[in-house]
């Protein structure tokens, strides 16, 4: 490795490596601190150029490289193999948004810029990038692109999937592929750029995208419901969506333990309902047109309470409230983070499912972890929920990791059963690579080898991630 490095190191400008350890610490770890990697040299490309000289040097070298944005994904997708000699790229000094078309409603942005400068980018226009996520200060639009991130936003504007027009990426060979079309149709055979998009850096490194824009919305407003079962809280969504419809942009679950968290650890967060009912779901309705916003609120939650759909209802009354009532939701990854160990898990199911899988997922736990807490939360009207377990007894809770695999097989065997997934929008990463090989028909993982074996004959990119091995 060490003549590896030297090649790099005499071939690249000096300003784009970095090889003290100090520098490269910071980048060696993810935000959960699950991953501790190891490496050698850091890169800070500046241009596509600078990436394209950078994986030719690699490919010709055979040398592994990691893609990197904010370094806020779950799957360990960003983390160098502690074992190997693995080189980071981190794309943060590609940073800039370069373009707005106001007429034809996209933005164009290299790959390193936060999600949070997109949306102010946007907003400065009057216009607005719907992708709404707990760390949009930090991650960074490649990493979105390359995960194909959810979030809050995706029952009205899709995931990031839908939001990308075109992108630039450099291939593994350092040959720069330009993708960047600004049009919605374009019927020319395979759209290319679909490829990258959720690919976790093992096709090539995105550069640059183009991004649809909207709209910003000229009224928007919340309100949170209590609602007594998880049947009762999909009849409210269908209920909403049948009123509602395109307007209707967020419907997010949480539930009684999920409250108790954030009080026992953000104490200073004010607690809806006193947190007595069992389920809680907080929705979001924006309009292009200016209405009377209250009446449609206060219509649509007198009846939903008048059909014995909803228990209670609240809306906030000021921007504070508004904040509080979304911090209940987006601080409970926190909130449980503090609170101690915890057996993750970021699925996805048929709505109409979702009821009948978590009866029969907490009776199969409970029998192998009788003190078990299951916290349920998530992006309800879509699919999407995270369903994590902790035990607080004083045997387990520092030893929950050992009923890891059990638990794992309970939960992602009945996904299966119902026609699920067990990577909602997290990704593969490390993480995931087994239950990928396990939950995947045969064809459809020969195809996806194929494809890596294509782009990447070397093995290069991002190795041992989404595939310990392939061919």
């Amino acid at each position: 490795m060490s003549n590896q490095i030297k090649i790099l190191k005499e071939k690249l400008d000096k300003n784009i490596w970095f090889d003290e350890d100090y520098k490269i610490a910071p980048y060696l770890t993810e935000e959960r601190g699950r991953y501790v990697g190891k490496s050698k040299l850091l890169l800070k490309p500046k241009t596509v150029l600078e990436v394209s000289k950078i994986l030719k040097i690699c490919h010709k070298n055979k040398i592994s490289v990691v893609p990197q944005g904010g370094r806020t994904g779950l799957s360990g997708g960003t983390i160098p193999n502690p074992k190997k000699n693995e080189v980071i790229i981190s794309m943060e000094k590609m940073n800039k948004v370069l373009s707005i078309d106001k007429d034809n409603f996209h933005i164009v942005a290299q790959s390193g810029c936060t999600l949070e400068d997109i949306k102010k980018s946007s907003e400065e226009k009057n216009l607005y990038f719907p992708l709404t996520l707990p760390s949009m200060k930090s991650c960074t639009i490649g990493g979105n692109i390359s995960t194909n991130a959810g979030g809050s936003s995706v029952l009205k504007y899709g995931m990031t999937r839908d939001l990308v027009l075109g992108l630039e990426v450099v291939l593994p060979n350092g040959k720069i592929l330009n993708c960047l079309r600004e049009i919605k149709k374009d019927n020319r055979s395979y759209d290319l750029k679909h490829i990258f998009i959720g690919s976790e850096g093992t096709l090539g490194i995105i550069t640059t995208a183009i991004l649809k824009i909207f709209p910003q919305p000229k009224k928007i407003g919340i309100a949170m419901v209590a609602v007594k079962s998880i049947k009762k809280c999909i009849e409210f969504f269908n209920y909403l969506n049948s009123i509602f419809n395109e307007n209707l942009t967020s419907f997010e679950l949480n539930s009684r333990l999920g409250f108790k968290l954030i009080r026992n650890n953000y104490p200073e967060i004010p607690i809806p309902f006193d947190g007595k009912y069992p389920w809680y779901i907080i929705f979001e309705l924006s309009f292009l047109k200016k209405i009377d916003i209250e009446s449609e609120f206060e219509m649509v939650l007198k009846n939903a309470i008048e059909k014995n759909i909803i228990l209670d209802a609240i809306r906030p009354q000021n921007i504070l409230q508004s904040e509080n009532l979304w911090k209940t939701r987006e601080w409970l990854s926190y909130a449980q983070k503090k609170d101690g160990v915890s057996i993750k898990h970021d699925i996805s199911l048929p709505i109409s499912k979702i009821q009948f899988f978590l009866k029969e997922a907490a009776m199969l736990i409970k029998k192998i972890l009788p003190n078990a807490n299951i916290l349920t939360f998530g992006h309800l009207a879509d699919g999407n929920i995270h369903y994590n377990i902790s035990d607080n007894s004083k045997l387990n809770k520092t030893n929950i990791k050992s009923y890891s695999k059990k638990i794992n097989t309970i939960v992602f065997d009945l996904v299966y059963k119902y026609n699920g997934s067990f990577s909602a929008e997290h990704g593969i990463g490390i993480m995931k690579t087994e239950e990928l090989i396990k939950y995947t028909t045969s064809e459809e993982l020969f195809i996806k080898k194929q494809i890596k074996k294509l782009f990447d004959p070397k093995g290069i990119m991002n190795p041992g991630k989404v595939f310990r091995k392939y061919g």
